[in-house]
């Protein structure tokens, strides 16, 4: 089978994308609402923390995607796209949390963001659940092995779904 070809903004756009389908408020929310996530973490005021939480793995898993089938150069321009995709998935209740300013860019790329991608980089995507969890819970009671498993099961399926997409074009370089 044949790769289509993208250059390298169509690449950008084809990442940013993935981003924006993976990272919608509604779905994050029903997503932790079926893995029987304790509502206490997603809703009321814990909704804007856990959507940022899983859009840094999905923004991580992204990148992590680009490194395997892009240019260094289509990488750097997604990463460059960080605040405006924030800024588009974010829904008014989330605004705390938005990435508004370049400190608040700063806090997610070098918090939750590099938290996923050492992993992604260590090649131990298998530990995204747990960190995610445990960025969640903040050490307090954990979440159960059920709902571990249910999210475990979840974001493998998103990290295959995003870069077997991206395994499908060929991205040439700027």
């Amino acid at each position: 089978m044949s790769k289509k070809q993208l250059n390298a903004a169509q690449g950008i756009e084809a990442a940013c994308i993935l981003f924006q389908l993976n990272s919608k408020t509604v779905d994050i929310l029903r997503l932790a609402e079926n893995a029987g996530m304790p509502p206490l973490y997603w809703s009321g005021t814990a909704r804007a923390r856990f959507c940022q939480e899983w859009r840094a793995f999905v923004h991580a898993a992204v990148a992590a995607g680009l490194m395997q089938h892009a240019p260094n150069s289509v990488l750097a321009g997604y990463l460059k796209e960080t605040g405006s995709l924030l800024r588009a998935a974010a829904e008014p209740g989330e605004t705390a949390l938005l990435a508004d300013s370049q400190a608040a860019r700063d806090a997610f790329v070098d918090g939750p963001f590099a938290g996923y991608m050492s992993l992604f980089a260590q090649e131990q995507q298998a530990r995204c659940p747990a960190l995610f969890s445990e960025r969640l819970t903040h050490g307090s009671a954990s979440l159960d092995a059920r709902t571990q498993a249910r999210l475990a099961a979840v974001m493998a399926l998103v990290i295959s779904a995003i870069w077997d997409k991206l395994e499908e074009y060929e991205i040439l370089a700027e």
